[in-house]
C-alpha cells in the first residue's frame, strides 16, 4: 500500500491551534526588521555602534534572543539574530510579525554553487522548496517566488548604496550534509546558484501573513568543484558588512 505524502496536504486555514500570540506578551516592535543570520559576538560589535534598546526577549529551549530596537539617523528598527534552519527561523519569524513586524529584510551566508567569489552579495527572487517548513504555509510547488514591489525597492536603495548585487535563484536545503553530487546537479539545472537553509521557508511565511519580505545573501563556502569542497572561510568577513548594508537599507524604506 502507497504511504501518504502528508506534507504535501496544504490546509489554508489560518487558524491553528497554538497561534504566536498564545503568550499575550505587551510587546510592539517596529515595523521595519533586520533578520540576522550571524554570530552573537558580531550583533554585539554591531550594537555597540549605535543607540539601542532591548524590546524583548524569544525563549525557547535552546535558542534566546533578545529583540533590539536600533536608531540610526532618527529612524527606528527591529533587529534580532536568527536561528540557523528553515523551522526555527520560521517559528520566531512569525512570533516577531505577530507583535508588529511587517517588512522583513533578512540577511546572511549561502555556499555558491557555481564559480562565485566568497562574501559577493545577491539577491534572490526565487528560492526552491526543498524544506519542509514553506509547505505548511504554502501550497505544494518547487518554487517561492520572492518578486515584489518591496523586493524591487530594497534594490533600488542598493543601486543608490552603489553596492553590486546580483539576482538569482537560490536552492533552500534542510540537509545540510545531504548536499549530494546528484542534487547540487538537479538545482543547479534549476537555476539555483547558492544554496542555504532558510529563504524559501521565509518567504512562504512572509505570504501568508501577508509581510514584505527580501532576503541578501553573501557567498561563503563553495559547492562548484564537486570533487573538491572548500569550505574557504564561510563567507565571515560579510558578517559586519551584512549587518551595515542592511541597517543603511532599512533606514530609507
Amino acid at each position: 500500500m502507497e504511504e501518504e505524502t502528508f506534507i504535501l496536504d496544504f490546509d489554508n486555514n489560518h487558524h491553528a491551534v497554538l497561534e504566536p500570540n498564545f503568550e499575550q506578551l505587551p510587546y510592539k516592535f517596529h515595523s521595519r526588521l533586520l533578520y540576522a543570520f550571524v554570530p552573537k559576538d558580531e550583533l554585539d560589535k554591531f550594537l555597540k555602534k549605535y543607540p539601542h534598546q532591548i524590546i524583548g526577549h524569544f525563549k525557547t529551549i535552546s535558542f534566546q534572543p533578545s529583540v533590539y530596537e536600533v536608531n540610526i539617523n532618527d529612524e527606528k528598527f527591529t533587529l534580532c539574530q536568527a536561528p540557523m534552519g528553515a523551522p526555527a527561523a520560521v517559528k520566531l519569524l512569525d512570533w516577531l510579525i505577530n507583535y508588529g513586524v511587517k517588512q522583513i529584510l533578512a540577511f546572511g551566508n549561502a555556499g555558491a554553487l557555481n564559480d562565485l567569489p566568497e562574501n559577493s552579495m545577491f539577491v534572490p527572487v526565487k528560492a526552491i522548496r526543498d524544506e519542509g517548513t514553506s509547505f505548511h504555509y504554502m501550497k505544494p510547488g518547487k518554487f517561492v517566488n520572492l518578486k515584489s514591489g518591496f523586493l524591487d525597492e530594497i534594490e533600488g536603495i542598493i543601486d543608490q548604496l552603489n553596492y553590486s548585487f546580483e539576482e538569482i535563484v537560490t536552492w533552500t536545503t534542510d540537509g545540510f550534509f545531504r548536499e549530494t553530487p546528484k542534487k547540487v546537479a538537479q538545482f543547479r539545472q534549476l537555476g539555483a546558484s547558492t544554496v542555504e537553509m532558510e529563504c524559501s521557508a521565509l518567504g512562504a511565511c512572509a505570504q501568508f501573513r501577508k509581510v514584505d519580505f527580501a532576503q541578501i545573501l553573501f557567498t561563503g563556502d563553495t559547492l562548484a568543484n564537486m570533487d573538491n569542497y572548500d569550505r574557504r572561510n564561510w563567507g565571515r568577513s560579510s558578517y559586519s558588512i551584512g549587518l551595515e548594508i542592511g541597517a543603511k537599507i532599512l533606514i530609507q524604506v
